[in-house]
């Protein structure tokens, strides 16, 4: 869960969260190198280690989510 993002209706929280990553990803360049490092390392891990590849992937996305969930809620919770 995203800390702040329970304050917009659900119908609209995708939306609010998506524009924030997308700001997030133009204006933050350590966000921006963590979600780019992220989706290397997938591909990495996929290519080179098929089976283990997609259990290091499951976790990688976990943390991922977790780094953004917590990046952009720092971010509405400054705007509140």
């Amino acid at each position: 869960m995203t800390p702040g993002l329970d304050r917009y209706p659900e119908v609209e929280r995708f939306a609010v969260y998506r524009a924030i990553h997308k700001r997030l990803m133009h204006e933050d360049a350590e966000y921006r190198r963590h979600c780019n490092s992220y989706i290397i390392r997938i591909v990495c891990f996929a290519v080179l280690l098929p089976i283990a590849g997609w259990i290091a992937a499951v976790y990688l996305a976990f943390r991922q989510q977790e780094f953004q969930n917590r990046r952009i809620g720092n971010v509405l919770q400054a705007a509140a």
